[in-house]
């Protein structure tokens, strides 16, 4: 029997959403809502693909005016099937192109949440061409396909650490590089502190945000996103902080400066011996550190008792927990917020018995050997960079390609 293409509401695609293997919070009933209260993002749609009745796949749709006359349909990380076996994929794409065909859309492009290529920490490759299978059925049916290098519409690479071969978050630990587990004792040592932030104070998170996005170059949603998102999936969206605790912090250098004090006076005081003169070196060496700590903290000019450093998104959806959003007060790096936050997430992702921690949008790949880029950052924690299939796109309406043509792109 054919598969059968069903419009159903949120509510009733939410009943099976996490059912796949490849689900993500892009392809959620929450995520279809948050889209349809934008005003700009157009129409949403949840749709069902049943054979037998039976379903054998679902997705999220989202539609879009283009060159005012046209409309296409977006797959965003979707369809939800099982990519494992493919014989219903066919099927089902040639059910889905019919169905929008119907509706008169122009445009079909479809982005999977599937694994192609698989890289190490160093680049080097493990598997390839995992989705071949899945492309030739696309290709066979008319697809174009292709790979966003600047992942403009949607994430196609990603680095991801597998937890699931972890019986403990103390055994992650232990696995970390020596590097990592120094900067996680020094920084924790530092009165940073982690916690998750309510929906009425998201404006921590946003004015660091935008103040990442200034120094880097991209573009964020307004607050108001960030608020409906919160609406939206409620405990799933993990508004996360990192702050130092001011008041512990300057205990910290207090306790220090007048311990290396009383260390220089007593090397002074006892008998001088061959080492001593380098020892009192060493320990005014560390002294002047803390002082210069201390200036510095002055000259941050805070106000309260907490200093904000980092604020990541997290979205805990299916068998994984998402660094979605986030970023970095450019002043306050060296105490090393975003670190303390992102094992803070991936000890939270163990806990809850996720199989994974995705990192998500990775770039920078080439930046890395410079010990720079957001790849850099996330590769310290160990995992692997998987690059997904990419997008495929066909055209539903043969004038929209004329109008392509002609105006360029929409």
């Amino acid at each position: 029997m054919s598969i059968m293409v069903k419009s159903v509401n949120f509510d009733d695609y939410q009943k099976t959403q996490t059912n796949y293997k490849d689900t993500n919070f892009l392809q959620s009933a929450e995520m279809a809502k948050l889209q349809l209260s934008r005003n700009h993002i157009g129409e949403v749609e949840a749709l069902v693909f049943e054979r037998d009745g039976l379903i054998v796949g679902q997705t999220i749709i989202v539609y879009r005016r283009s060159f005012r006359i046209f409309r296409k349909a977006l797959l965003l990380h979707g369809p939800l099937l099982d990519y494992n076996s493919i014989t219903d994929l066919p099927d089902l794409l040639e059910a889905l192109i019919l169905y929008l065909k119907k509706k008169n859309i122009a445009s079909l492009s479809i982005h999977p949440y599937l694994t192609n290529l698989i890289r190490n920490e160093e680049l080097e490759i493990l598997e390839e061409d995992k989705a071949d299978e899945v492309s030739k059925v696309f290709e066979k049916l008319g697809f174009e396909q292709y790979l966003d290098p600047e992942q403009a519409l949607v994430v196609n690479q990603m680095f991801v650490k597998p937890i699931d071969t972890f019986t403990t978050s103390d055994e992650m630990l232990a696995a970390f590089s020596p590097s990592l587990k120094r900067d996680l004792k020094k920084f924790t040592a530092l009165h940073v502190k982690v916690e998750e932030l309510r929906e009425d104070n998201l404006n921590q998170f946003y004015d660091i945000l935008v103040r990442t996005a200034e120094r880097k170059g991209f573009s964020v949603h307004p607050l108001t996103y960030f608020q409906d998102l919160k609406r939206n999936f409620g405990e799933s969206a993990k508004f996360m902080l990192a702050y130092l605790d001011c008041p512990a912090y300057l205990a910290y250098l207090d306790e220090n400066i007048k311990s290396f004090e009383a260390k220089i006076q007593a090397l002074k005081d006892g008998p001088q011996k061959k080492r001593t003169k380098g020892q009192i070196a060493d320990a005014e060496d560390q002294l002047r550190s803390y002082y210069k700590r201390l200036e510095q903290f002055k000259t941050y000019q805070v106000t309260g008792d907490k200093l904000p450093l980092s604020a990541y998104l997290f979205m805990d959806y299916g068998s994984e927990i998402v660094s979605f959003y986030g970023g970095n007060d450019e002043a306050y790096l060296n105490f090393g917020g975003a670190v303390l936050l992102h094992w803070e997430m991936l000890q939270y992702a163990k806990c809850e018995g996720k199989e994974r921690f995705n990192f998500y949008g990775t770039i920078e790949t080439e930046a890395a050997s410079a010990g720079k880029g957001n790849f850099n950052f996330k590769r310290q924690f160990g995992g692997q960079l998987e690059t997904l299939v990419g997008s495929f796109d066909k055209t539903l309406n043969p004038f929209y390609d004329i109008f392509k043509k002609t105006l360029g792109k929409d």
